[in-house]
C-alpha cells in the first residue's frame, strides 16, 4: 500500500475494532455468516495438520472458528487493535497455542514464517482494500503451497451502480465504471481509503493474471436481505430463504446482481 493508503486503513480499523462485533450480529449477519461457512467448508483441508491463514483476520471470527474446529491458523491483520481483539477471542476458548498473530500489510508479507499453507481466507473484502490487489494476490500466493487454495470476498462493482446514479454526476459514475474504484464512507477524511470493485469477469481475470485457477465464483448474497431483516427475524424461515439463496447464488447472471463476489482459487506453481 501507499503511505497514506495504509494509515487510513489501519487508523479506521484501529479505531473501530473494540465495536466491530457488535455491528455484525443481527439476523441478516447470522444468515450471511452461516451461508459463508456452507461455501467455505468443501475448501477445508483434509489434513487437520495444515497450516490455514485467515488474512484480514478483523477481529477473529473466523480464525475462532477454525481453531475450533481443530486447524491451525495464522491471524494477519493491518490493525493491532484488531489483532488484539482476535488474539483475547482465540485465548478465550483456550485455544491460543492453534493461533499465531501478524500484523502485515496484504501487500507485503515477509513477516509470515511459518511453511506455506493449505488454504488461506481473506473475508471482509481486505484485498480489495489494498493499494494494489494484484500485487496482494500475488504476495499471498507467494505464501500459499502449489495447489493450496485462497477463498475471498470482494466488493461487486455492479452492485455500486445505483449508488452512483443516484448521486447524478454522470463524469463521476463514467470514472467509477473505468477504474473500479470508490471509497470507504466514514467522515474522517484521515480514515477514507480507496477500495477495489470488480464485476464477476473482471474478478476472474484478476485472479488468473495473478497465478490462480478460479475453482469457484458465487454471489454473496444474491437476495439483497439486508433490506428484508424481518424475514429473517423467525429462525425457522431462515433456512428455506438459505435454501432459495443456494440455488441462485452460482448461477451467471444472479451474481452480477449480488452485493459481494466470494471467489475460490488455486494457486497455480510458480516458476
Amino acid at each position: 500500500m501507499g503511505a497514506s493508503h495504509r494509515s487510513a486503513v489501519q487508523k479506521y480499523h484501529d479505531r473501530v475494532a473494540g465495536v466491530y462485533d457488535a455491528s455484525y450480529e443481527d439476523a441478516f449477519w447470522q444468515w450471511h455468516d452461516s451461508l459463508t461457512w456452507d461455501y467455505l467448508k468443501p475448501f477445508l483441508p483434509c489434513d487437520m495438520g495444515a497450516t490455514i491463514l485467515d488474512l484480514g483476520c478483523g477481529t477473529g471470527k473466523w480464525a475462532a472458528k477454525l481453531v475450533k474446529s481443530g486447524y491451525r491458523v495464522v491471524c494477519v491483520d493491518i490493525s493491532l487493535q484488531m489483532l488484539d481483539q482476535a488474539r483475547a477471542k482465540i485465548q478465550a476458548l483456550g485455544a491460543g497455542d492453534r493461533a499465531t498473530f501478524v500484523q502485515a500489510d496484504l501487500c507485503n508479507l515477509k513477516e509470515i514464517k511459518c511453511a506455506p499453507a493449505a488454504l488461506g481466507i481473506a473475508f471482509g473484502e481486505p484485498i480489495g482494500c489494498t493499494n494494489s490487489p494484484a500485487k496482494a494476490l500475488k504476495q499471498i500466493r507467494g505464501v500459499l503451497k502449489p495447489g493450496g487454495l485462497l477463498a475471498a470476498t470482494f466488493d461487486n462493482k455492479l452492485a455500486a451502480l445505483d449508488f452512483y446514479l443516484a448521486k447524478g454526476n454522470s463524469v463521476e459514475f463514467k470514472a467509477f465504471l473505468r477504474s473500479g474504484r470508490t471509497h470507504w464512507l466514514t467522515r474522517d477524511r484521515a480514515e477514507q481509503f480507496e477500495i477495489s470493485t470488480y464485476s464477476p469477469e473482471e474478478l476472474e481475470s484478476l485472479f488468473a493474471s495473478s497465478g490462480y485457477e478460479v475453482v469457484e465464483l458465487v454471489g454473496k448474497t444474491v437476495l439483497p436481505m439486508r433490506h428484508h431483516r424481518e424475514l429473517l427475524a423467525i429462525s425457522e424461515g431462515r433456512r428455506d430463504w438459505e435454501d432459495l439463496e443456494k440455488r441462485l447464488c452460482r448461477n451467471r447472471s444472479a451474481i452480477g446482481r449480488a452485493a459481494h463476489i466470494q471467489i475460490v482459487g488455486r494457486a497455480l506453481p510458480r516458476g
